[in-house]
C-alpha cells in the first residue's frame, strides 16, 4: 500500500481506484536544437541563473521535436518497471508494465488489461509528472518551481525543484538530471516526504511513425469507467 501511495502521488491526483492505481499494485541529438546561453525560450523570463539556463535549454530541446519518443525504468522501492512514451504536440501514449494511457490533449484513456477496465477523465494539462502528463515532464520553466543547481560536473548538472507555496504544483520535490553536453535528461527523481521514485532516461528519439490514437474497438468487452 505504501508504495501504491507513492506511486499515486506521482500520478499527480488519479481518482481512487483507477486503472493507473491499479497497473502500479501489479506490477540524435541533432533533432534537439537548443538556445545559445543567454537568449530566451519562449513564453520565460531573462535567464538569471545557471539552474535556469540548463532548464530553459533542456525544454527547447522538446519543443525543437514536433513528436518524439522516450524510453524509461522506474523504481520505487523494491518495485522495477519499464516504460515508454510517444508525445505528438499536446497528445501522447504511455506505456509502463501491462498498462496503456492514451491521450488526446484533452481526454485521458487509462487501460487495465487484467482487470479489462478502462478509465477516461480530464487531462491535467498544467501537470509536470511523467506519468501523469510526459508532454511537460521537462518543462520546469514559469513560476510554479523553484530551482537550485545542487552540483555539476563530469558532464552531468542536478538540478532541484520546490514547488512554490500557492502555486498548485505537486507536493513534494522533483531532481532532474542533464547530460550538458547535449541538453538531454538523465533521470527524474520525485521525493514525497522520504518515499522516492527515480525514472531513468534510457533513448529519447524523433517520432518514427504517427501517434496511434485510442480506438474503442480494440477493448470491446472492457468496463468504461468515466471521470469527465
Amino acid at each position: 500500500m505504501k508504495r501504491c501511495l507513492l506511486l499515486l502521488a506521482l500520478l499527480g491526483g488519479v481518482p481512487m481506484m483507477s486503472a493507473a492505481e491499479r497497473f502500479v499494485e501489479v506490477v540524435p541529438a541533432e533533432a534537439c536544437t537548443a538556445p545559445r546561453s543567454g537568449e530566451l525560450a519562449a513564453g520565460t523570463g531573462p535567464v538569471t541563473d545557471r539552474a535556469g539556463e540548463i532548464l530553459e535549454r533542456l525544454a527547447a530541446g522538446f519543443r525543437a521535436m514536433k513528436g518524439y519518443e522516450v524510453d524509461f525504468a522506474l523504481e520505487a522501492g523494491e518495485y522495477r518497471a519499464r516504460g515508454s512514451y510517444a508525445v505528438e504536440g499536446l497528445g501522447y501514449v504511455l506505456t509502463l508494465g501491462e498498462a496503456e494511457v492514451y491521450c488526446d490533449g484533452k481526454i485521458r484513456y487509462e487501460v487495465d488489461k487484467e482487470r479489462r477496465e478502462v478509465t477516461i477523465m480530464e487531462v491535467d494539462t498544467a501537470s509536470r509528472n511523467i506519468l501523469n502528463n510526459p508532454v511537460r515532464a521537462f518543462d520546469f520553466l514559469g513560476d510554479d518551481y523553484r530551482a537550485e543547481l545542487l552540483s555539476e560536473a563530469g558532464g552531468k548538472a542536478s538540478i532541484r525543484l520546490t514547488p512554490v507555496s500557492g502555486s498548485g504544483a505537486s507536493a513534494g520535490t522533483v531532481t532532474v538530471t542533464v547530460l550538458t553536453a547535449t541538453m538531454r535528461p538523465e533521470a527524474l527523481d520525485y521525493d514525497y516526504d522520504g518515499e522516492r521514485i527515480r525514472v531513468s532516461i534510457s533513448r529519447i528519439a524523433p517520432l518514427a511513425a504517427p501517434l496511434a490514437g485510442f480506438d474503442r474497438s480494440r477493448f470491446e468487452g472492457y468496463e468504461f469507467i468515466d471521470f469527465r
